[in-house]
């Protein structure tokens, strides 16, 4: 009777799983089943050495941490290619969508976000053999798997996250299909850090011979941005039995980041596997790009050299609709000065002249305003951060070519405190912010501040909840800049205080 080689197909199926290449695989083949789990993911992952189980993805975060599905704001639908090594081909698609009102940060949905993912994996053909060895048929082997994620944040700084899987590995005349789930958490350390773990494959069952249990097992890491343009992370993965990988990655942005237009994305990577898979040549180290081609594309490439086995080439692209437009925090008004108009010429007469009332004094000009919310500042304290130090050079600058203005600066905050408390913090922040003027060359006479605690809200909070939408928006410092009214004389030593 003859028999196919359903080892040799399986063995090969779990050496060139997911990305397609002995970086993203596990080595302890036969005994962990449906390597389709393992996959790489998008071509951003794969280019930042895949660290990135603490990096929000959109929709992709479904395959890293389903946590990050909670800072989804636009409808997304990403398809991933991936060739390589041999005649191995992977596709993928996912689609995300956010659940309710996205918040006026842009930072996910009301209820969080959910997405979908359908994944195929074509390894190929394998010839079969017979019990004496002899050459029979060839064979094909293939993977297909489905999942669905939720992702909700649960607390102020602390999202949490579930995805239901499913995989299925065909060969001849045998099926072999797994149930898992995955549940991750995210937490924002701070505005510029990001925590994130994963416990991935917990087994809900399995259809078909038991060829070996689930690739289980912890994936711990941390995403730091540096700035608007740089981004560092690094993650560790701890599976059952199986191989075990650190990571590290990084992420260059070049181009109108605040617009997210035209952006030029520079990724690289490095994989330090447990066991070493030995390869000669270069290994480890991950490269890639991307592109934002509008506010609603972008397209990146990913490659993984793995030495004596070649290369795994991953093409991604993603496409987002409804994205909402975020409010924006500086309000420029731009202001023409007109011209006096020239005096009509008046001919000499002897009739009566009627008495004309004088014209009033011109109101003063707002040149530009600018507001700084709450994540500028500390938690809980008037030290600016460096993003605020950064936003009020605009206003530097405008003071500066501008001799003739002063700038008033006033500090607000929400409800929630004892007034005291906040009617000395607004003070604070404002004083903070006059401050950073008198660093940059700002004469202290044409700066004045005042606070006003909680009594002038921008929006009404119904609680006194630290984290609503009405307490974030109230928690500003104003700087505002006009012309110097006519016939006011500044001081030049003192900054002046206004009472409110």
């Amino acid at each position: 009777m003859k028999i196919l080689s359903i080892g040799t197909g399986f063995l090969s199926a779990a050496l060139f799983c997911g990305p397609a290449s002995a970086a993203e695989t596990y080595y302890d083949a036969g005994t962990k089943a449906l390597p389709m789990q393992q996959a790489g993911g998008t071509a951003r992952a794969m280019a930042m050495g895949s660290a990135v189980v603490a990096v929000a993805q959109g929709s992709a975060s479904l395959l890293w941490n389903p946590a990050a599905l909670s800072r989804m704001d636009c409808t997304e639908v990403g398809l991933h290619h991936n060739t390589g090594l041999g005649d191995t081909v992977q596709e993928t698609a996912i689609i995300g969508i956010p659940l309710g009102k996205v918040t006026r940060e842009c930072k996910g949905g009301a209820y969080g976000g959910i997405a979908a993912s359908f994944g195929y994996v074509d390894y190929g053909k394998f010839g079969g053999r017979d019990a004496a060895g002899v050459q029979t048929r060839s064979y094909g082997a293939r993977d297909f798997n489905g999942s669905l994620g939720w992702g909700m944040k649960l607390l102020p700084y602390f999202s949490g996250g579930i995805t239901l899987k499913n995989n299925q590995s065909q060969f001849p005349n045998k099926v072999y299909s797994s149930y898992s789930m995955d549940i991750g958490v995210l937490w924002a350390a701070t505005p510029a850090l990001d925590v994130g773990v994963t416990y991935s494959n917990v087994n809900l069952g399995s259809l078909g011979s038991n060829i070996g249990g689930l690739a289980a097992g912890w994936r711990v890491g941390a995403a730091m941005a540096v700035n608007k343009h740089l981004l560092l992370a690094a993650s560790g993965e701890l599976q059952n039995s199986s191989m075990n990988r650190f990571q590290l990655g990084t992420e260059y942005l070049i181009g109108n980041t605040e617009g997210k237009v035209s952006v030029l994305a520079l990724r690289a990577g490095y994989q330090a596997n447990f066991p070493d898979p030995q390869l000669n040549g270069l290994t480890g180290l991950t490269f890639g790009l991307g592109y934002t081609l509008s506010r609603s594309m972008t397209v990146d490439y990913a490659m993984l050299p793995t030495g004596d086995l070649g290369a795994s080439h991953r093409l991604s692209l993603t496409v987002k609709f409804e994205c909402p437009k975020k409010k924006r925090p500086a309000v420029a008004v731009a202001i023409v000065k007109a011209a006096p108009k020239p005096k009509p010429a008046v001919a000499a007469s002897t009739e009566p002249v009627t008495a004309v009332a004088p014209a009033p004094e011109p109101a003063p000009v707002v040149l530009h305003e600018f507001l700084l919310e709450d994540s500028h500042f500390d938690f809980g304290s008037a030290v600016l951060r460096p993003e605020g130090m950064a936003a009020l050079r605009e206003n530097v600058q405008i003071l500066k070519e501008n001799p003739d203005t002063i700038v008033n600066v006033a500090g607000y905050t929400s409800k929630r405190g004892t007034e005291e408390y906040n009617q000395k913090l607004s003070e604070q922040r404002a004083a903070a912010v006059a401050d950073f003027f008198l660093s940059q060359g700002i004469e202290p006479g044409r700066i004045s501040t005042v606070g006003y605690g909680e009594m002038r809200p921008a929006e009404y909070e119904e609680t006194d909840a630290k984290d609503t939408e009405a307490a974030r928006a109230n928690k500003r410092v104003v700087s505002t800049v006009t012309e110097i009214p006519a016939g006011v004389e500044l001081g030049n030593t003192t900054i002046r205080t206004i009472k409110k």
